[in-house]
């Protein structure tokens, strides 16, 4: 099923950073298990404004523990790409490059707690509409997030088929169409 899906580099990034501190499997995944791992510091708050800070040596995430553990977790992914991606302070930071940082963010929240190479080894479900229940059961995410990933996976694995009979008529049409001598 996924044998024509193709990893972004921050895909690969995300699943050597993983494979590296040993974070193979979705009991693996936790946010104890990777803050430590991957040594950011956790502090949960009551009312926290949830943000990273950090700087060469050390990361801090502030969480509000009062909120879902599905949405906890989606925020801690968010956070964790600020120290492990960015430099700067978005406190300090012009608009346009703070807004770049969280775009990045966001879409290495769906990496990072839904990694491909996790994935492609699971059983997903027959019918595509079911794939964003499955990864959010699974992943231990908020629905509307596990939604997006398995948007991105249908769509990316849809594009590749597209790609790959682009590819075969082209090479069909090549073949028909060389001049004769």
């Amino acid at each position: 099923m996924f044998e024509s899906y193709h990893k972004t580099d921050l895909e690969t990034w995300l699943e050597n950073l993983y494979k590296k501190h040993g974070i193979l499997t979705l009991s693996d995944l936790t946010i104890n298990n990777v803050s430590r791992k991957l040594k950011v510091d956790i502090i949960f708050m009551e009312n926290a404004k949830e943000l990273a800070i950090w700087d060469e040596e050390d990361a801090a995430i502030f969480l509000n523990p009062n909120k879902s553990n599905e949405e906890v977790r989606a925020i801690f992914f968010h956070e964790l790409c600020h120290p492990l991606r960015h430099y700067g302070d978005q406190l300090e930071g012009i608009d346009t490059f703070t807004a770049l940082q969280e775009r990045q963010a966001n879409q290495f929240m769906l990496y990072a707690s839904m990694p491909f190479f996790m994935i492609k080894d699971m059983v997903m479900p027959q019918f595509d509409y079911q794939w964003g229940s499955f990864l959010a059961h699974e992943f231990k995410v908020p629905l509307y997030l596990a939604n997006k990933r398995a948007d991105q996976l249908l769509q990316r694995i849809k594009q590749a088929s597209i790609d790959q009979i682009i590819k075969e008529q082209y090479s069909l049409y090549n073949i028909n169409n060389k001049p004769k001598h």
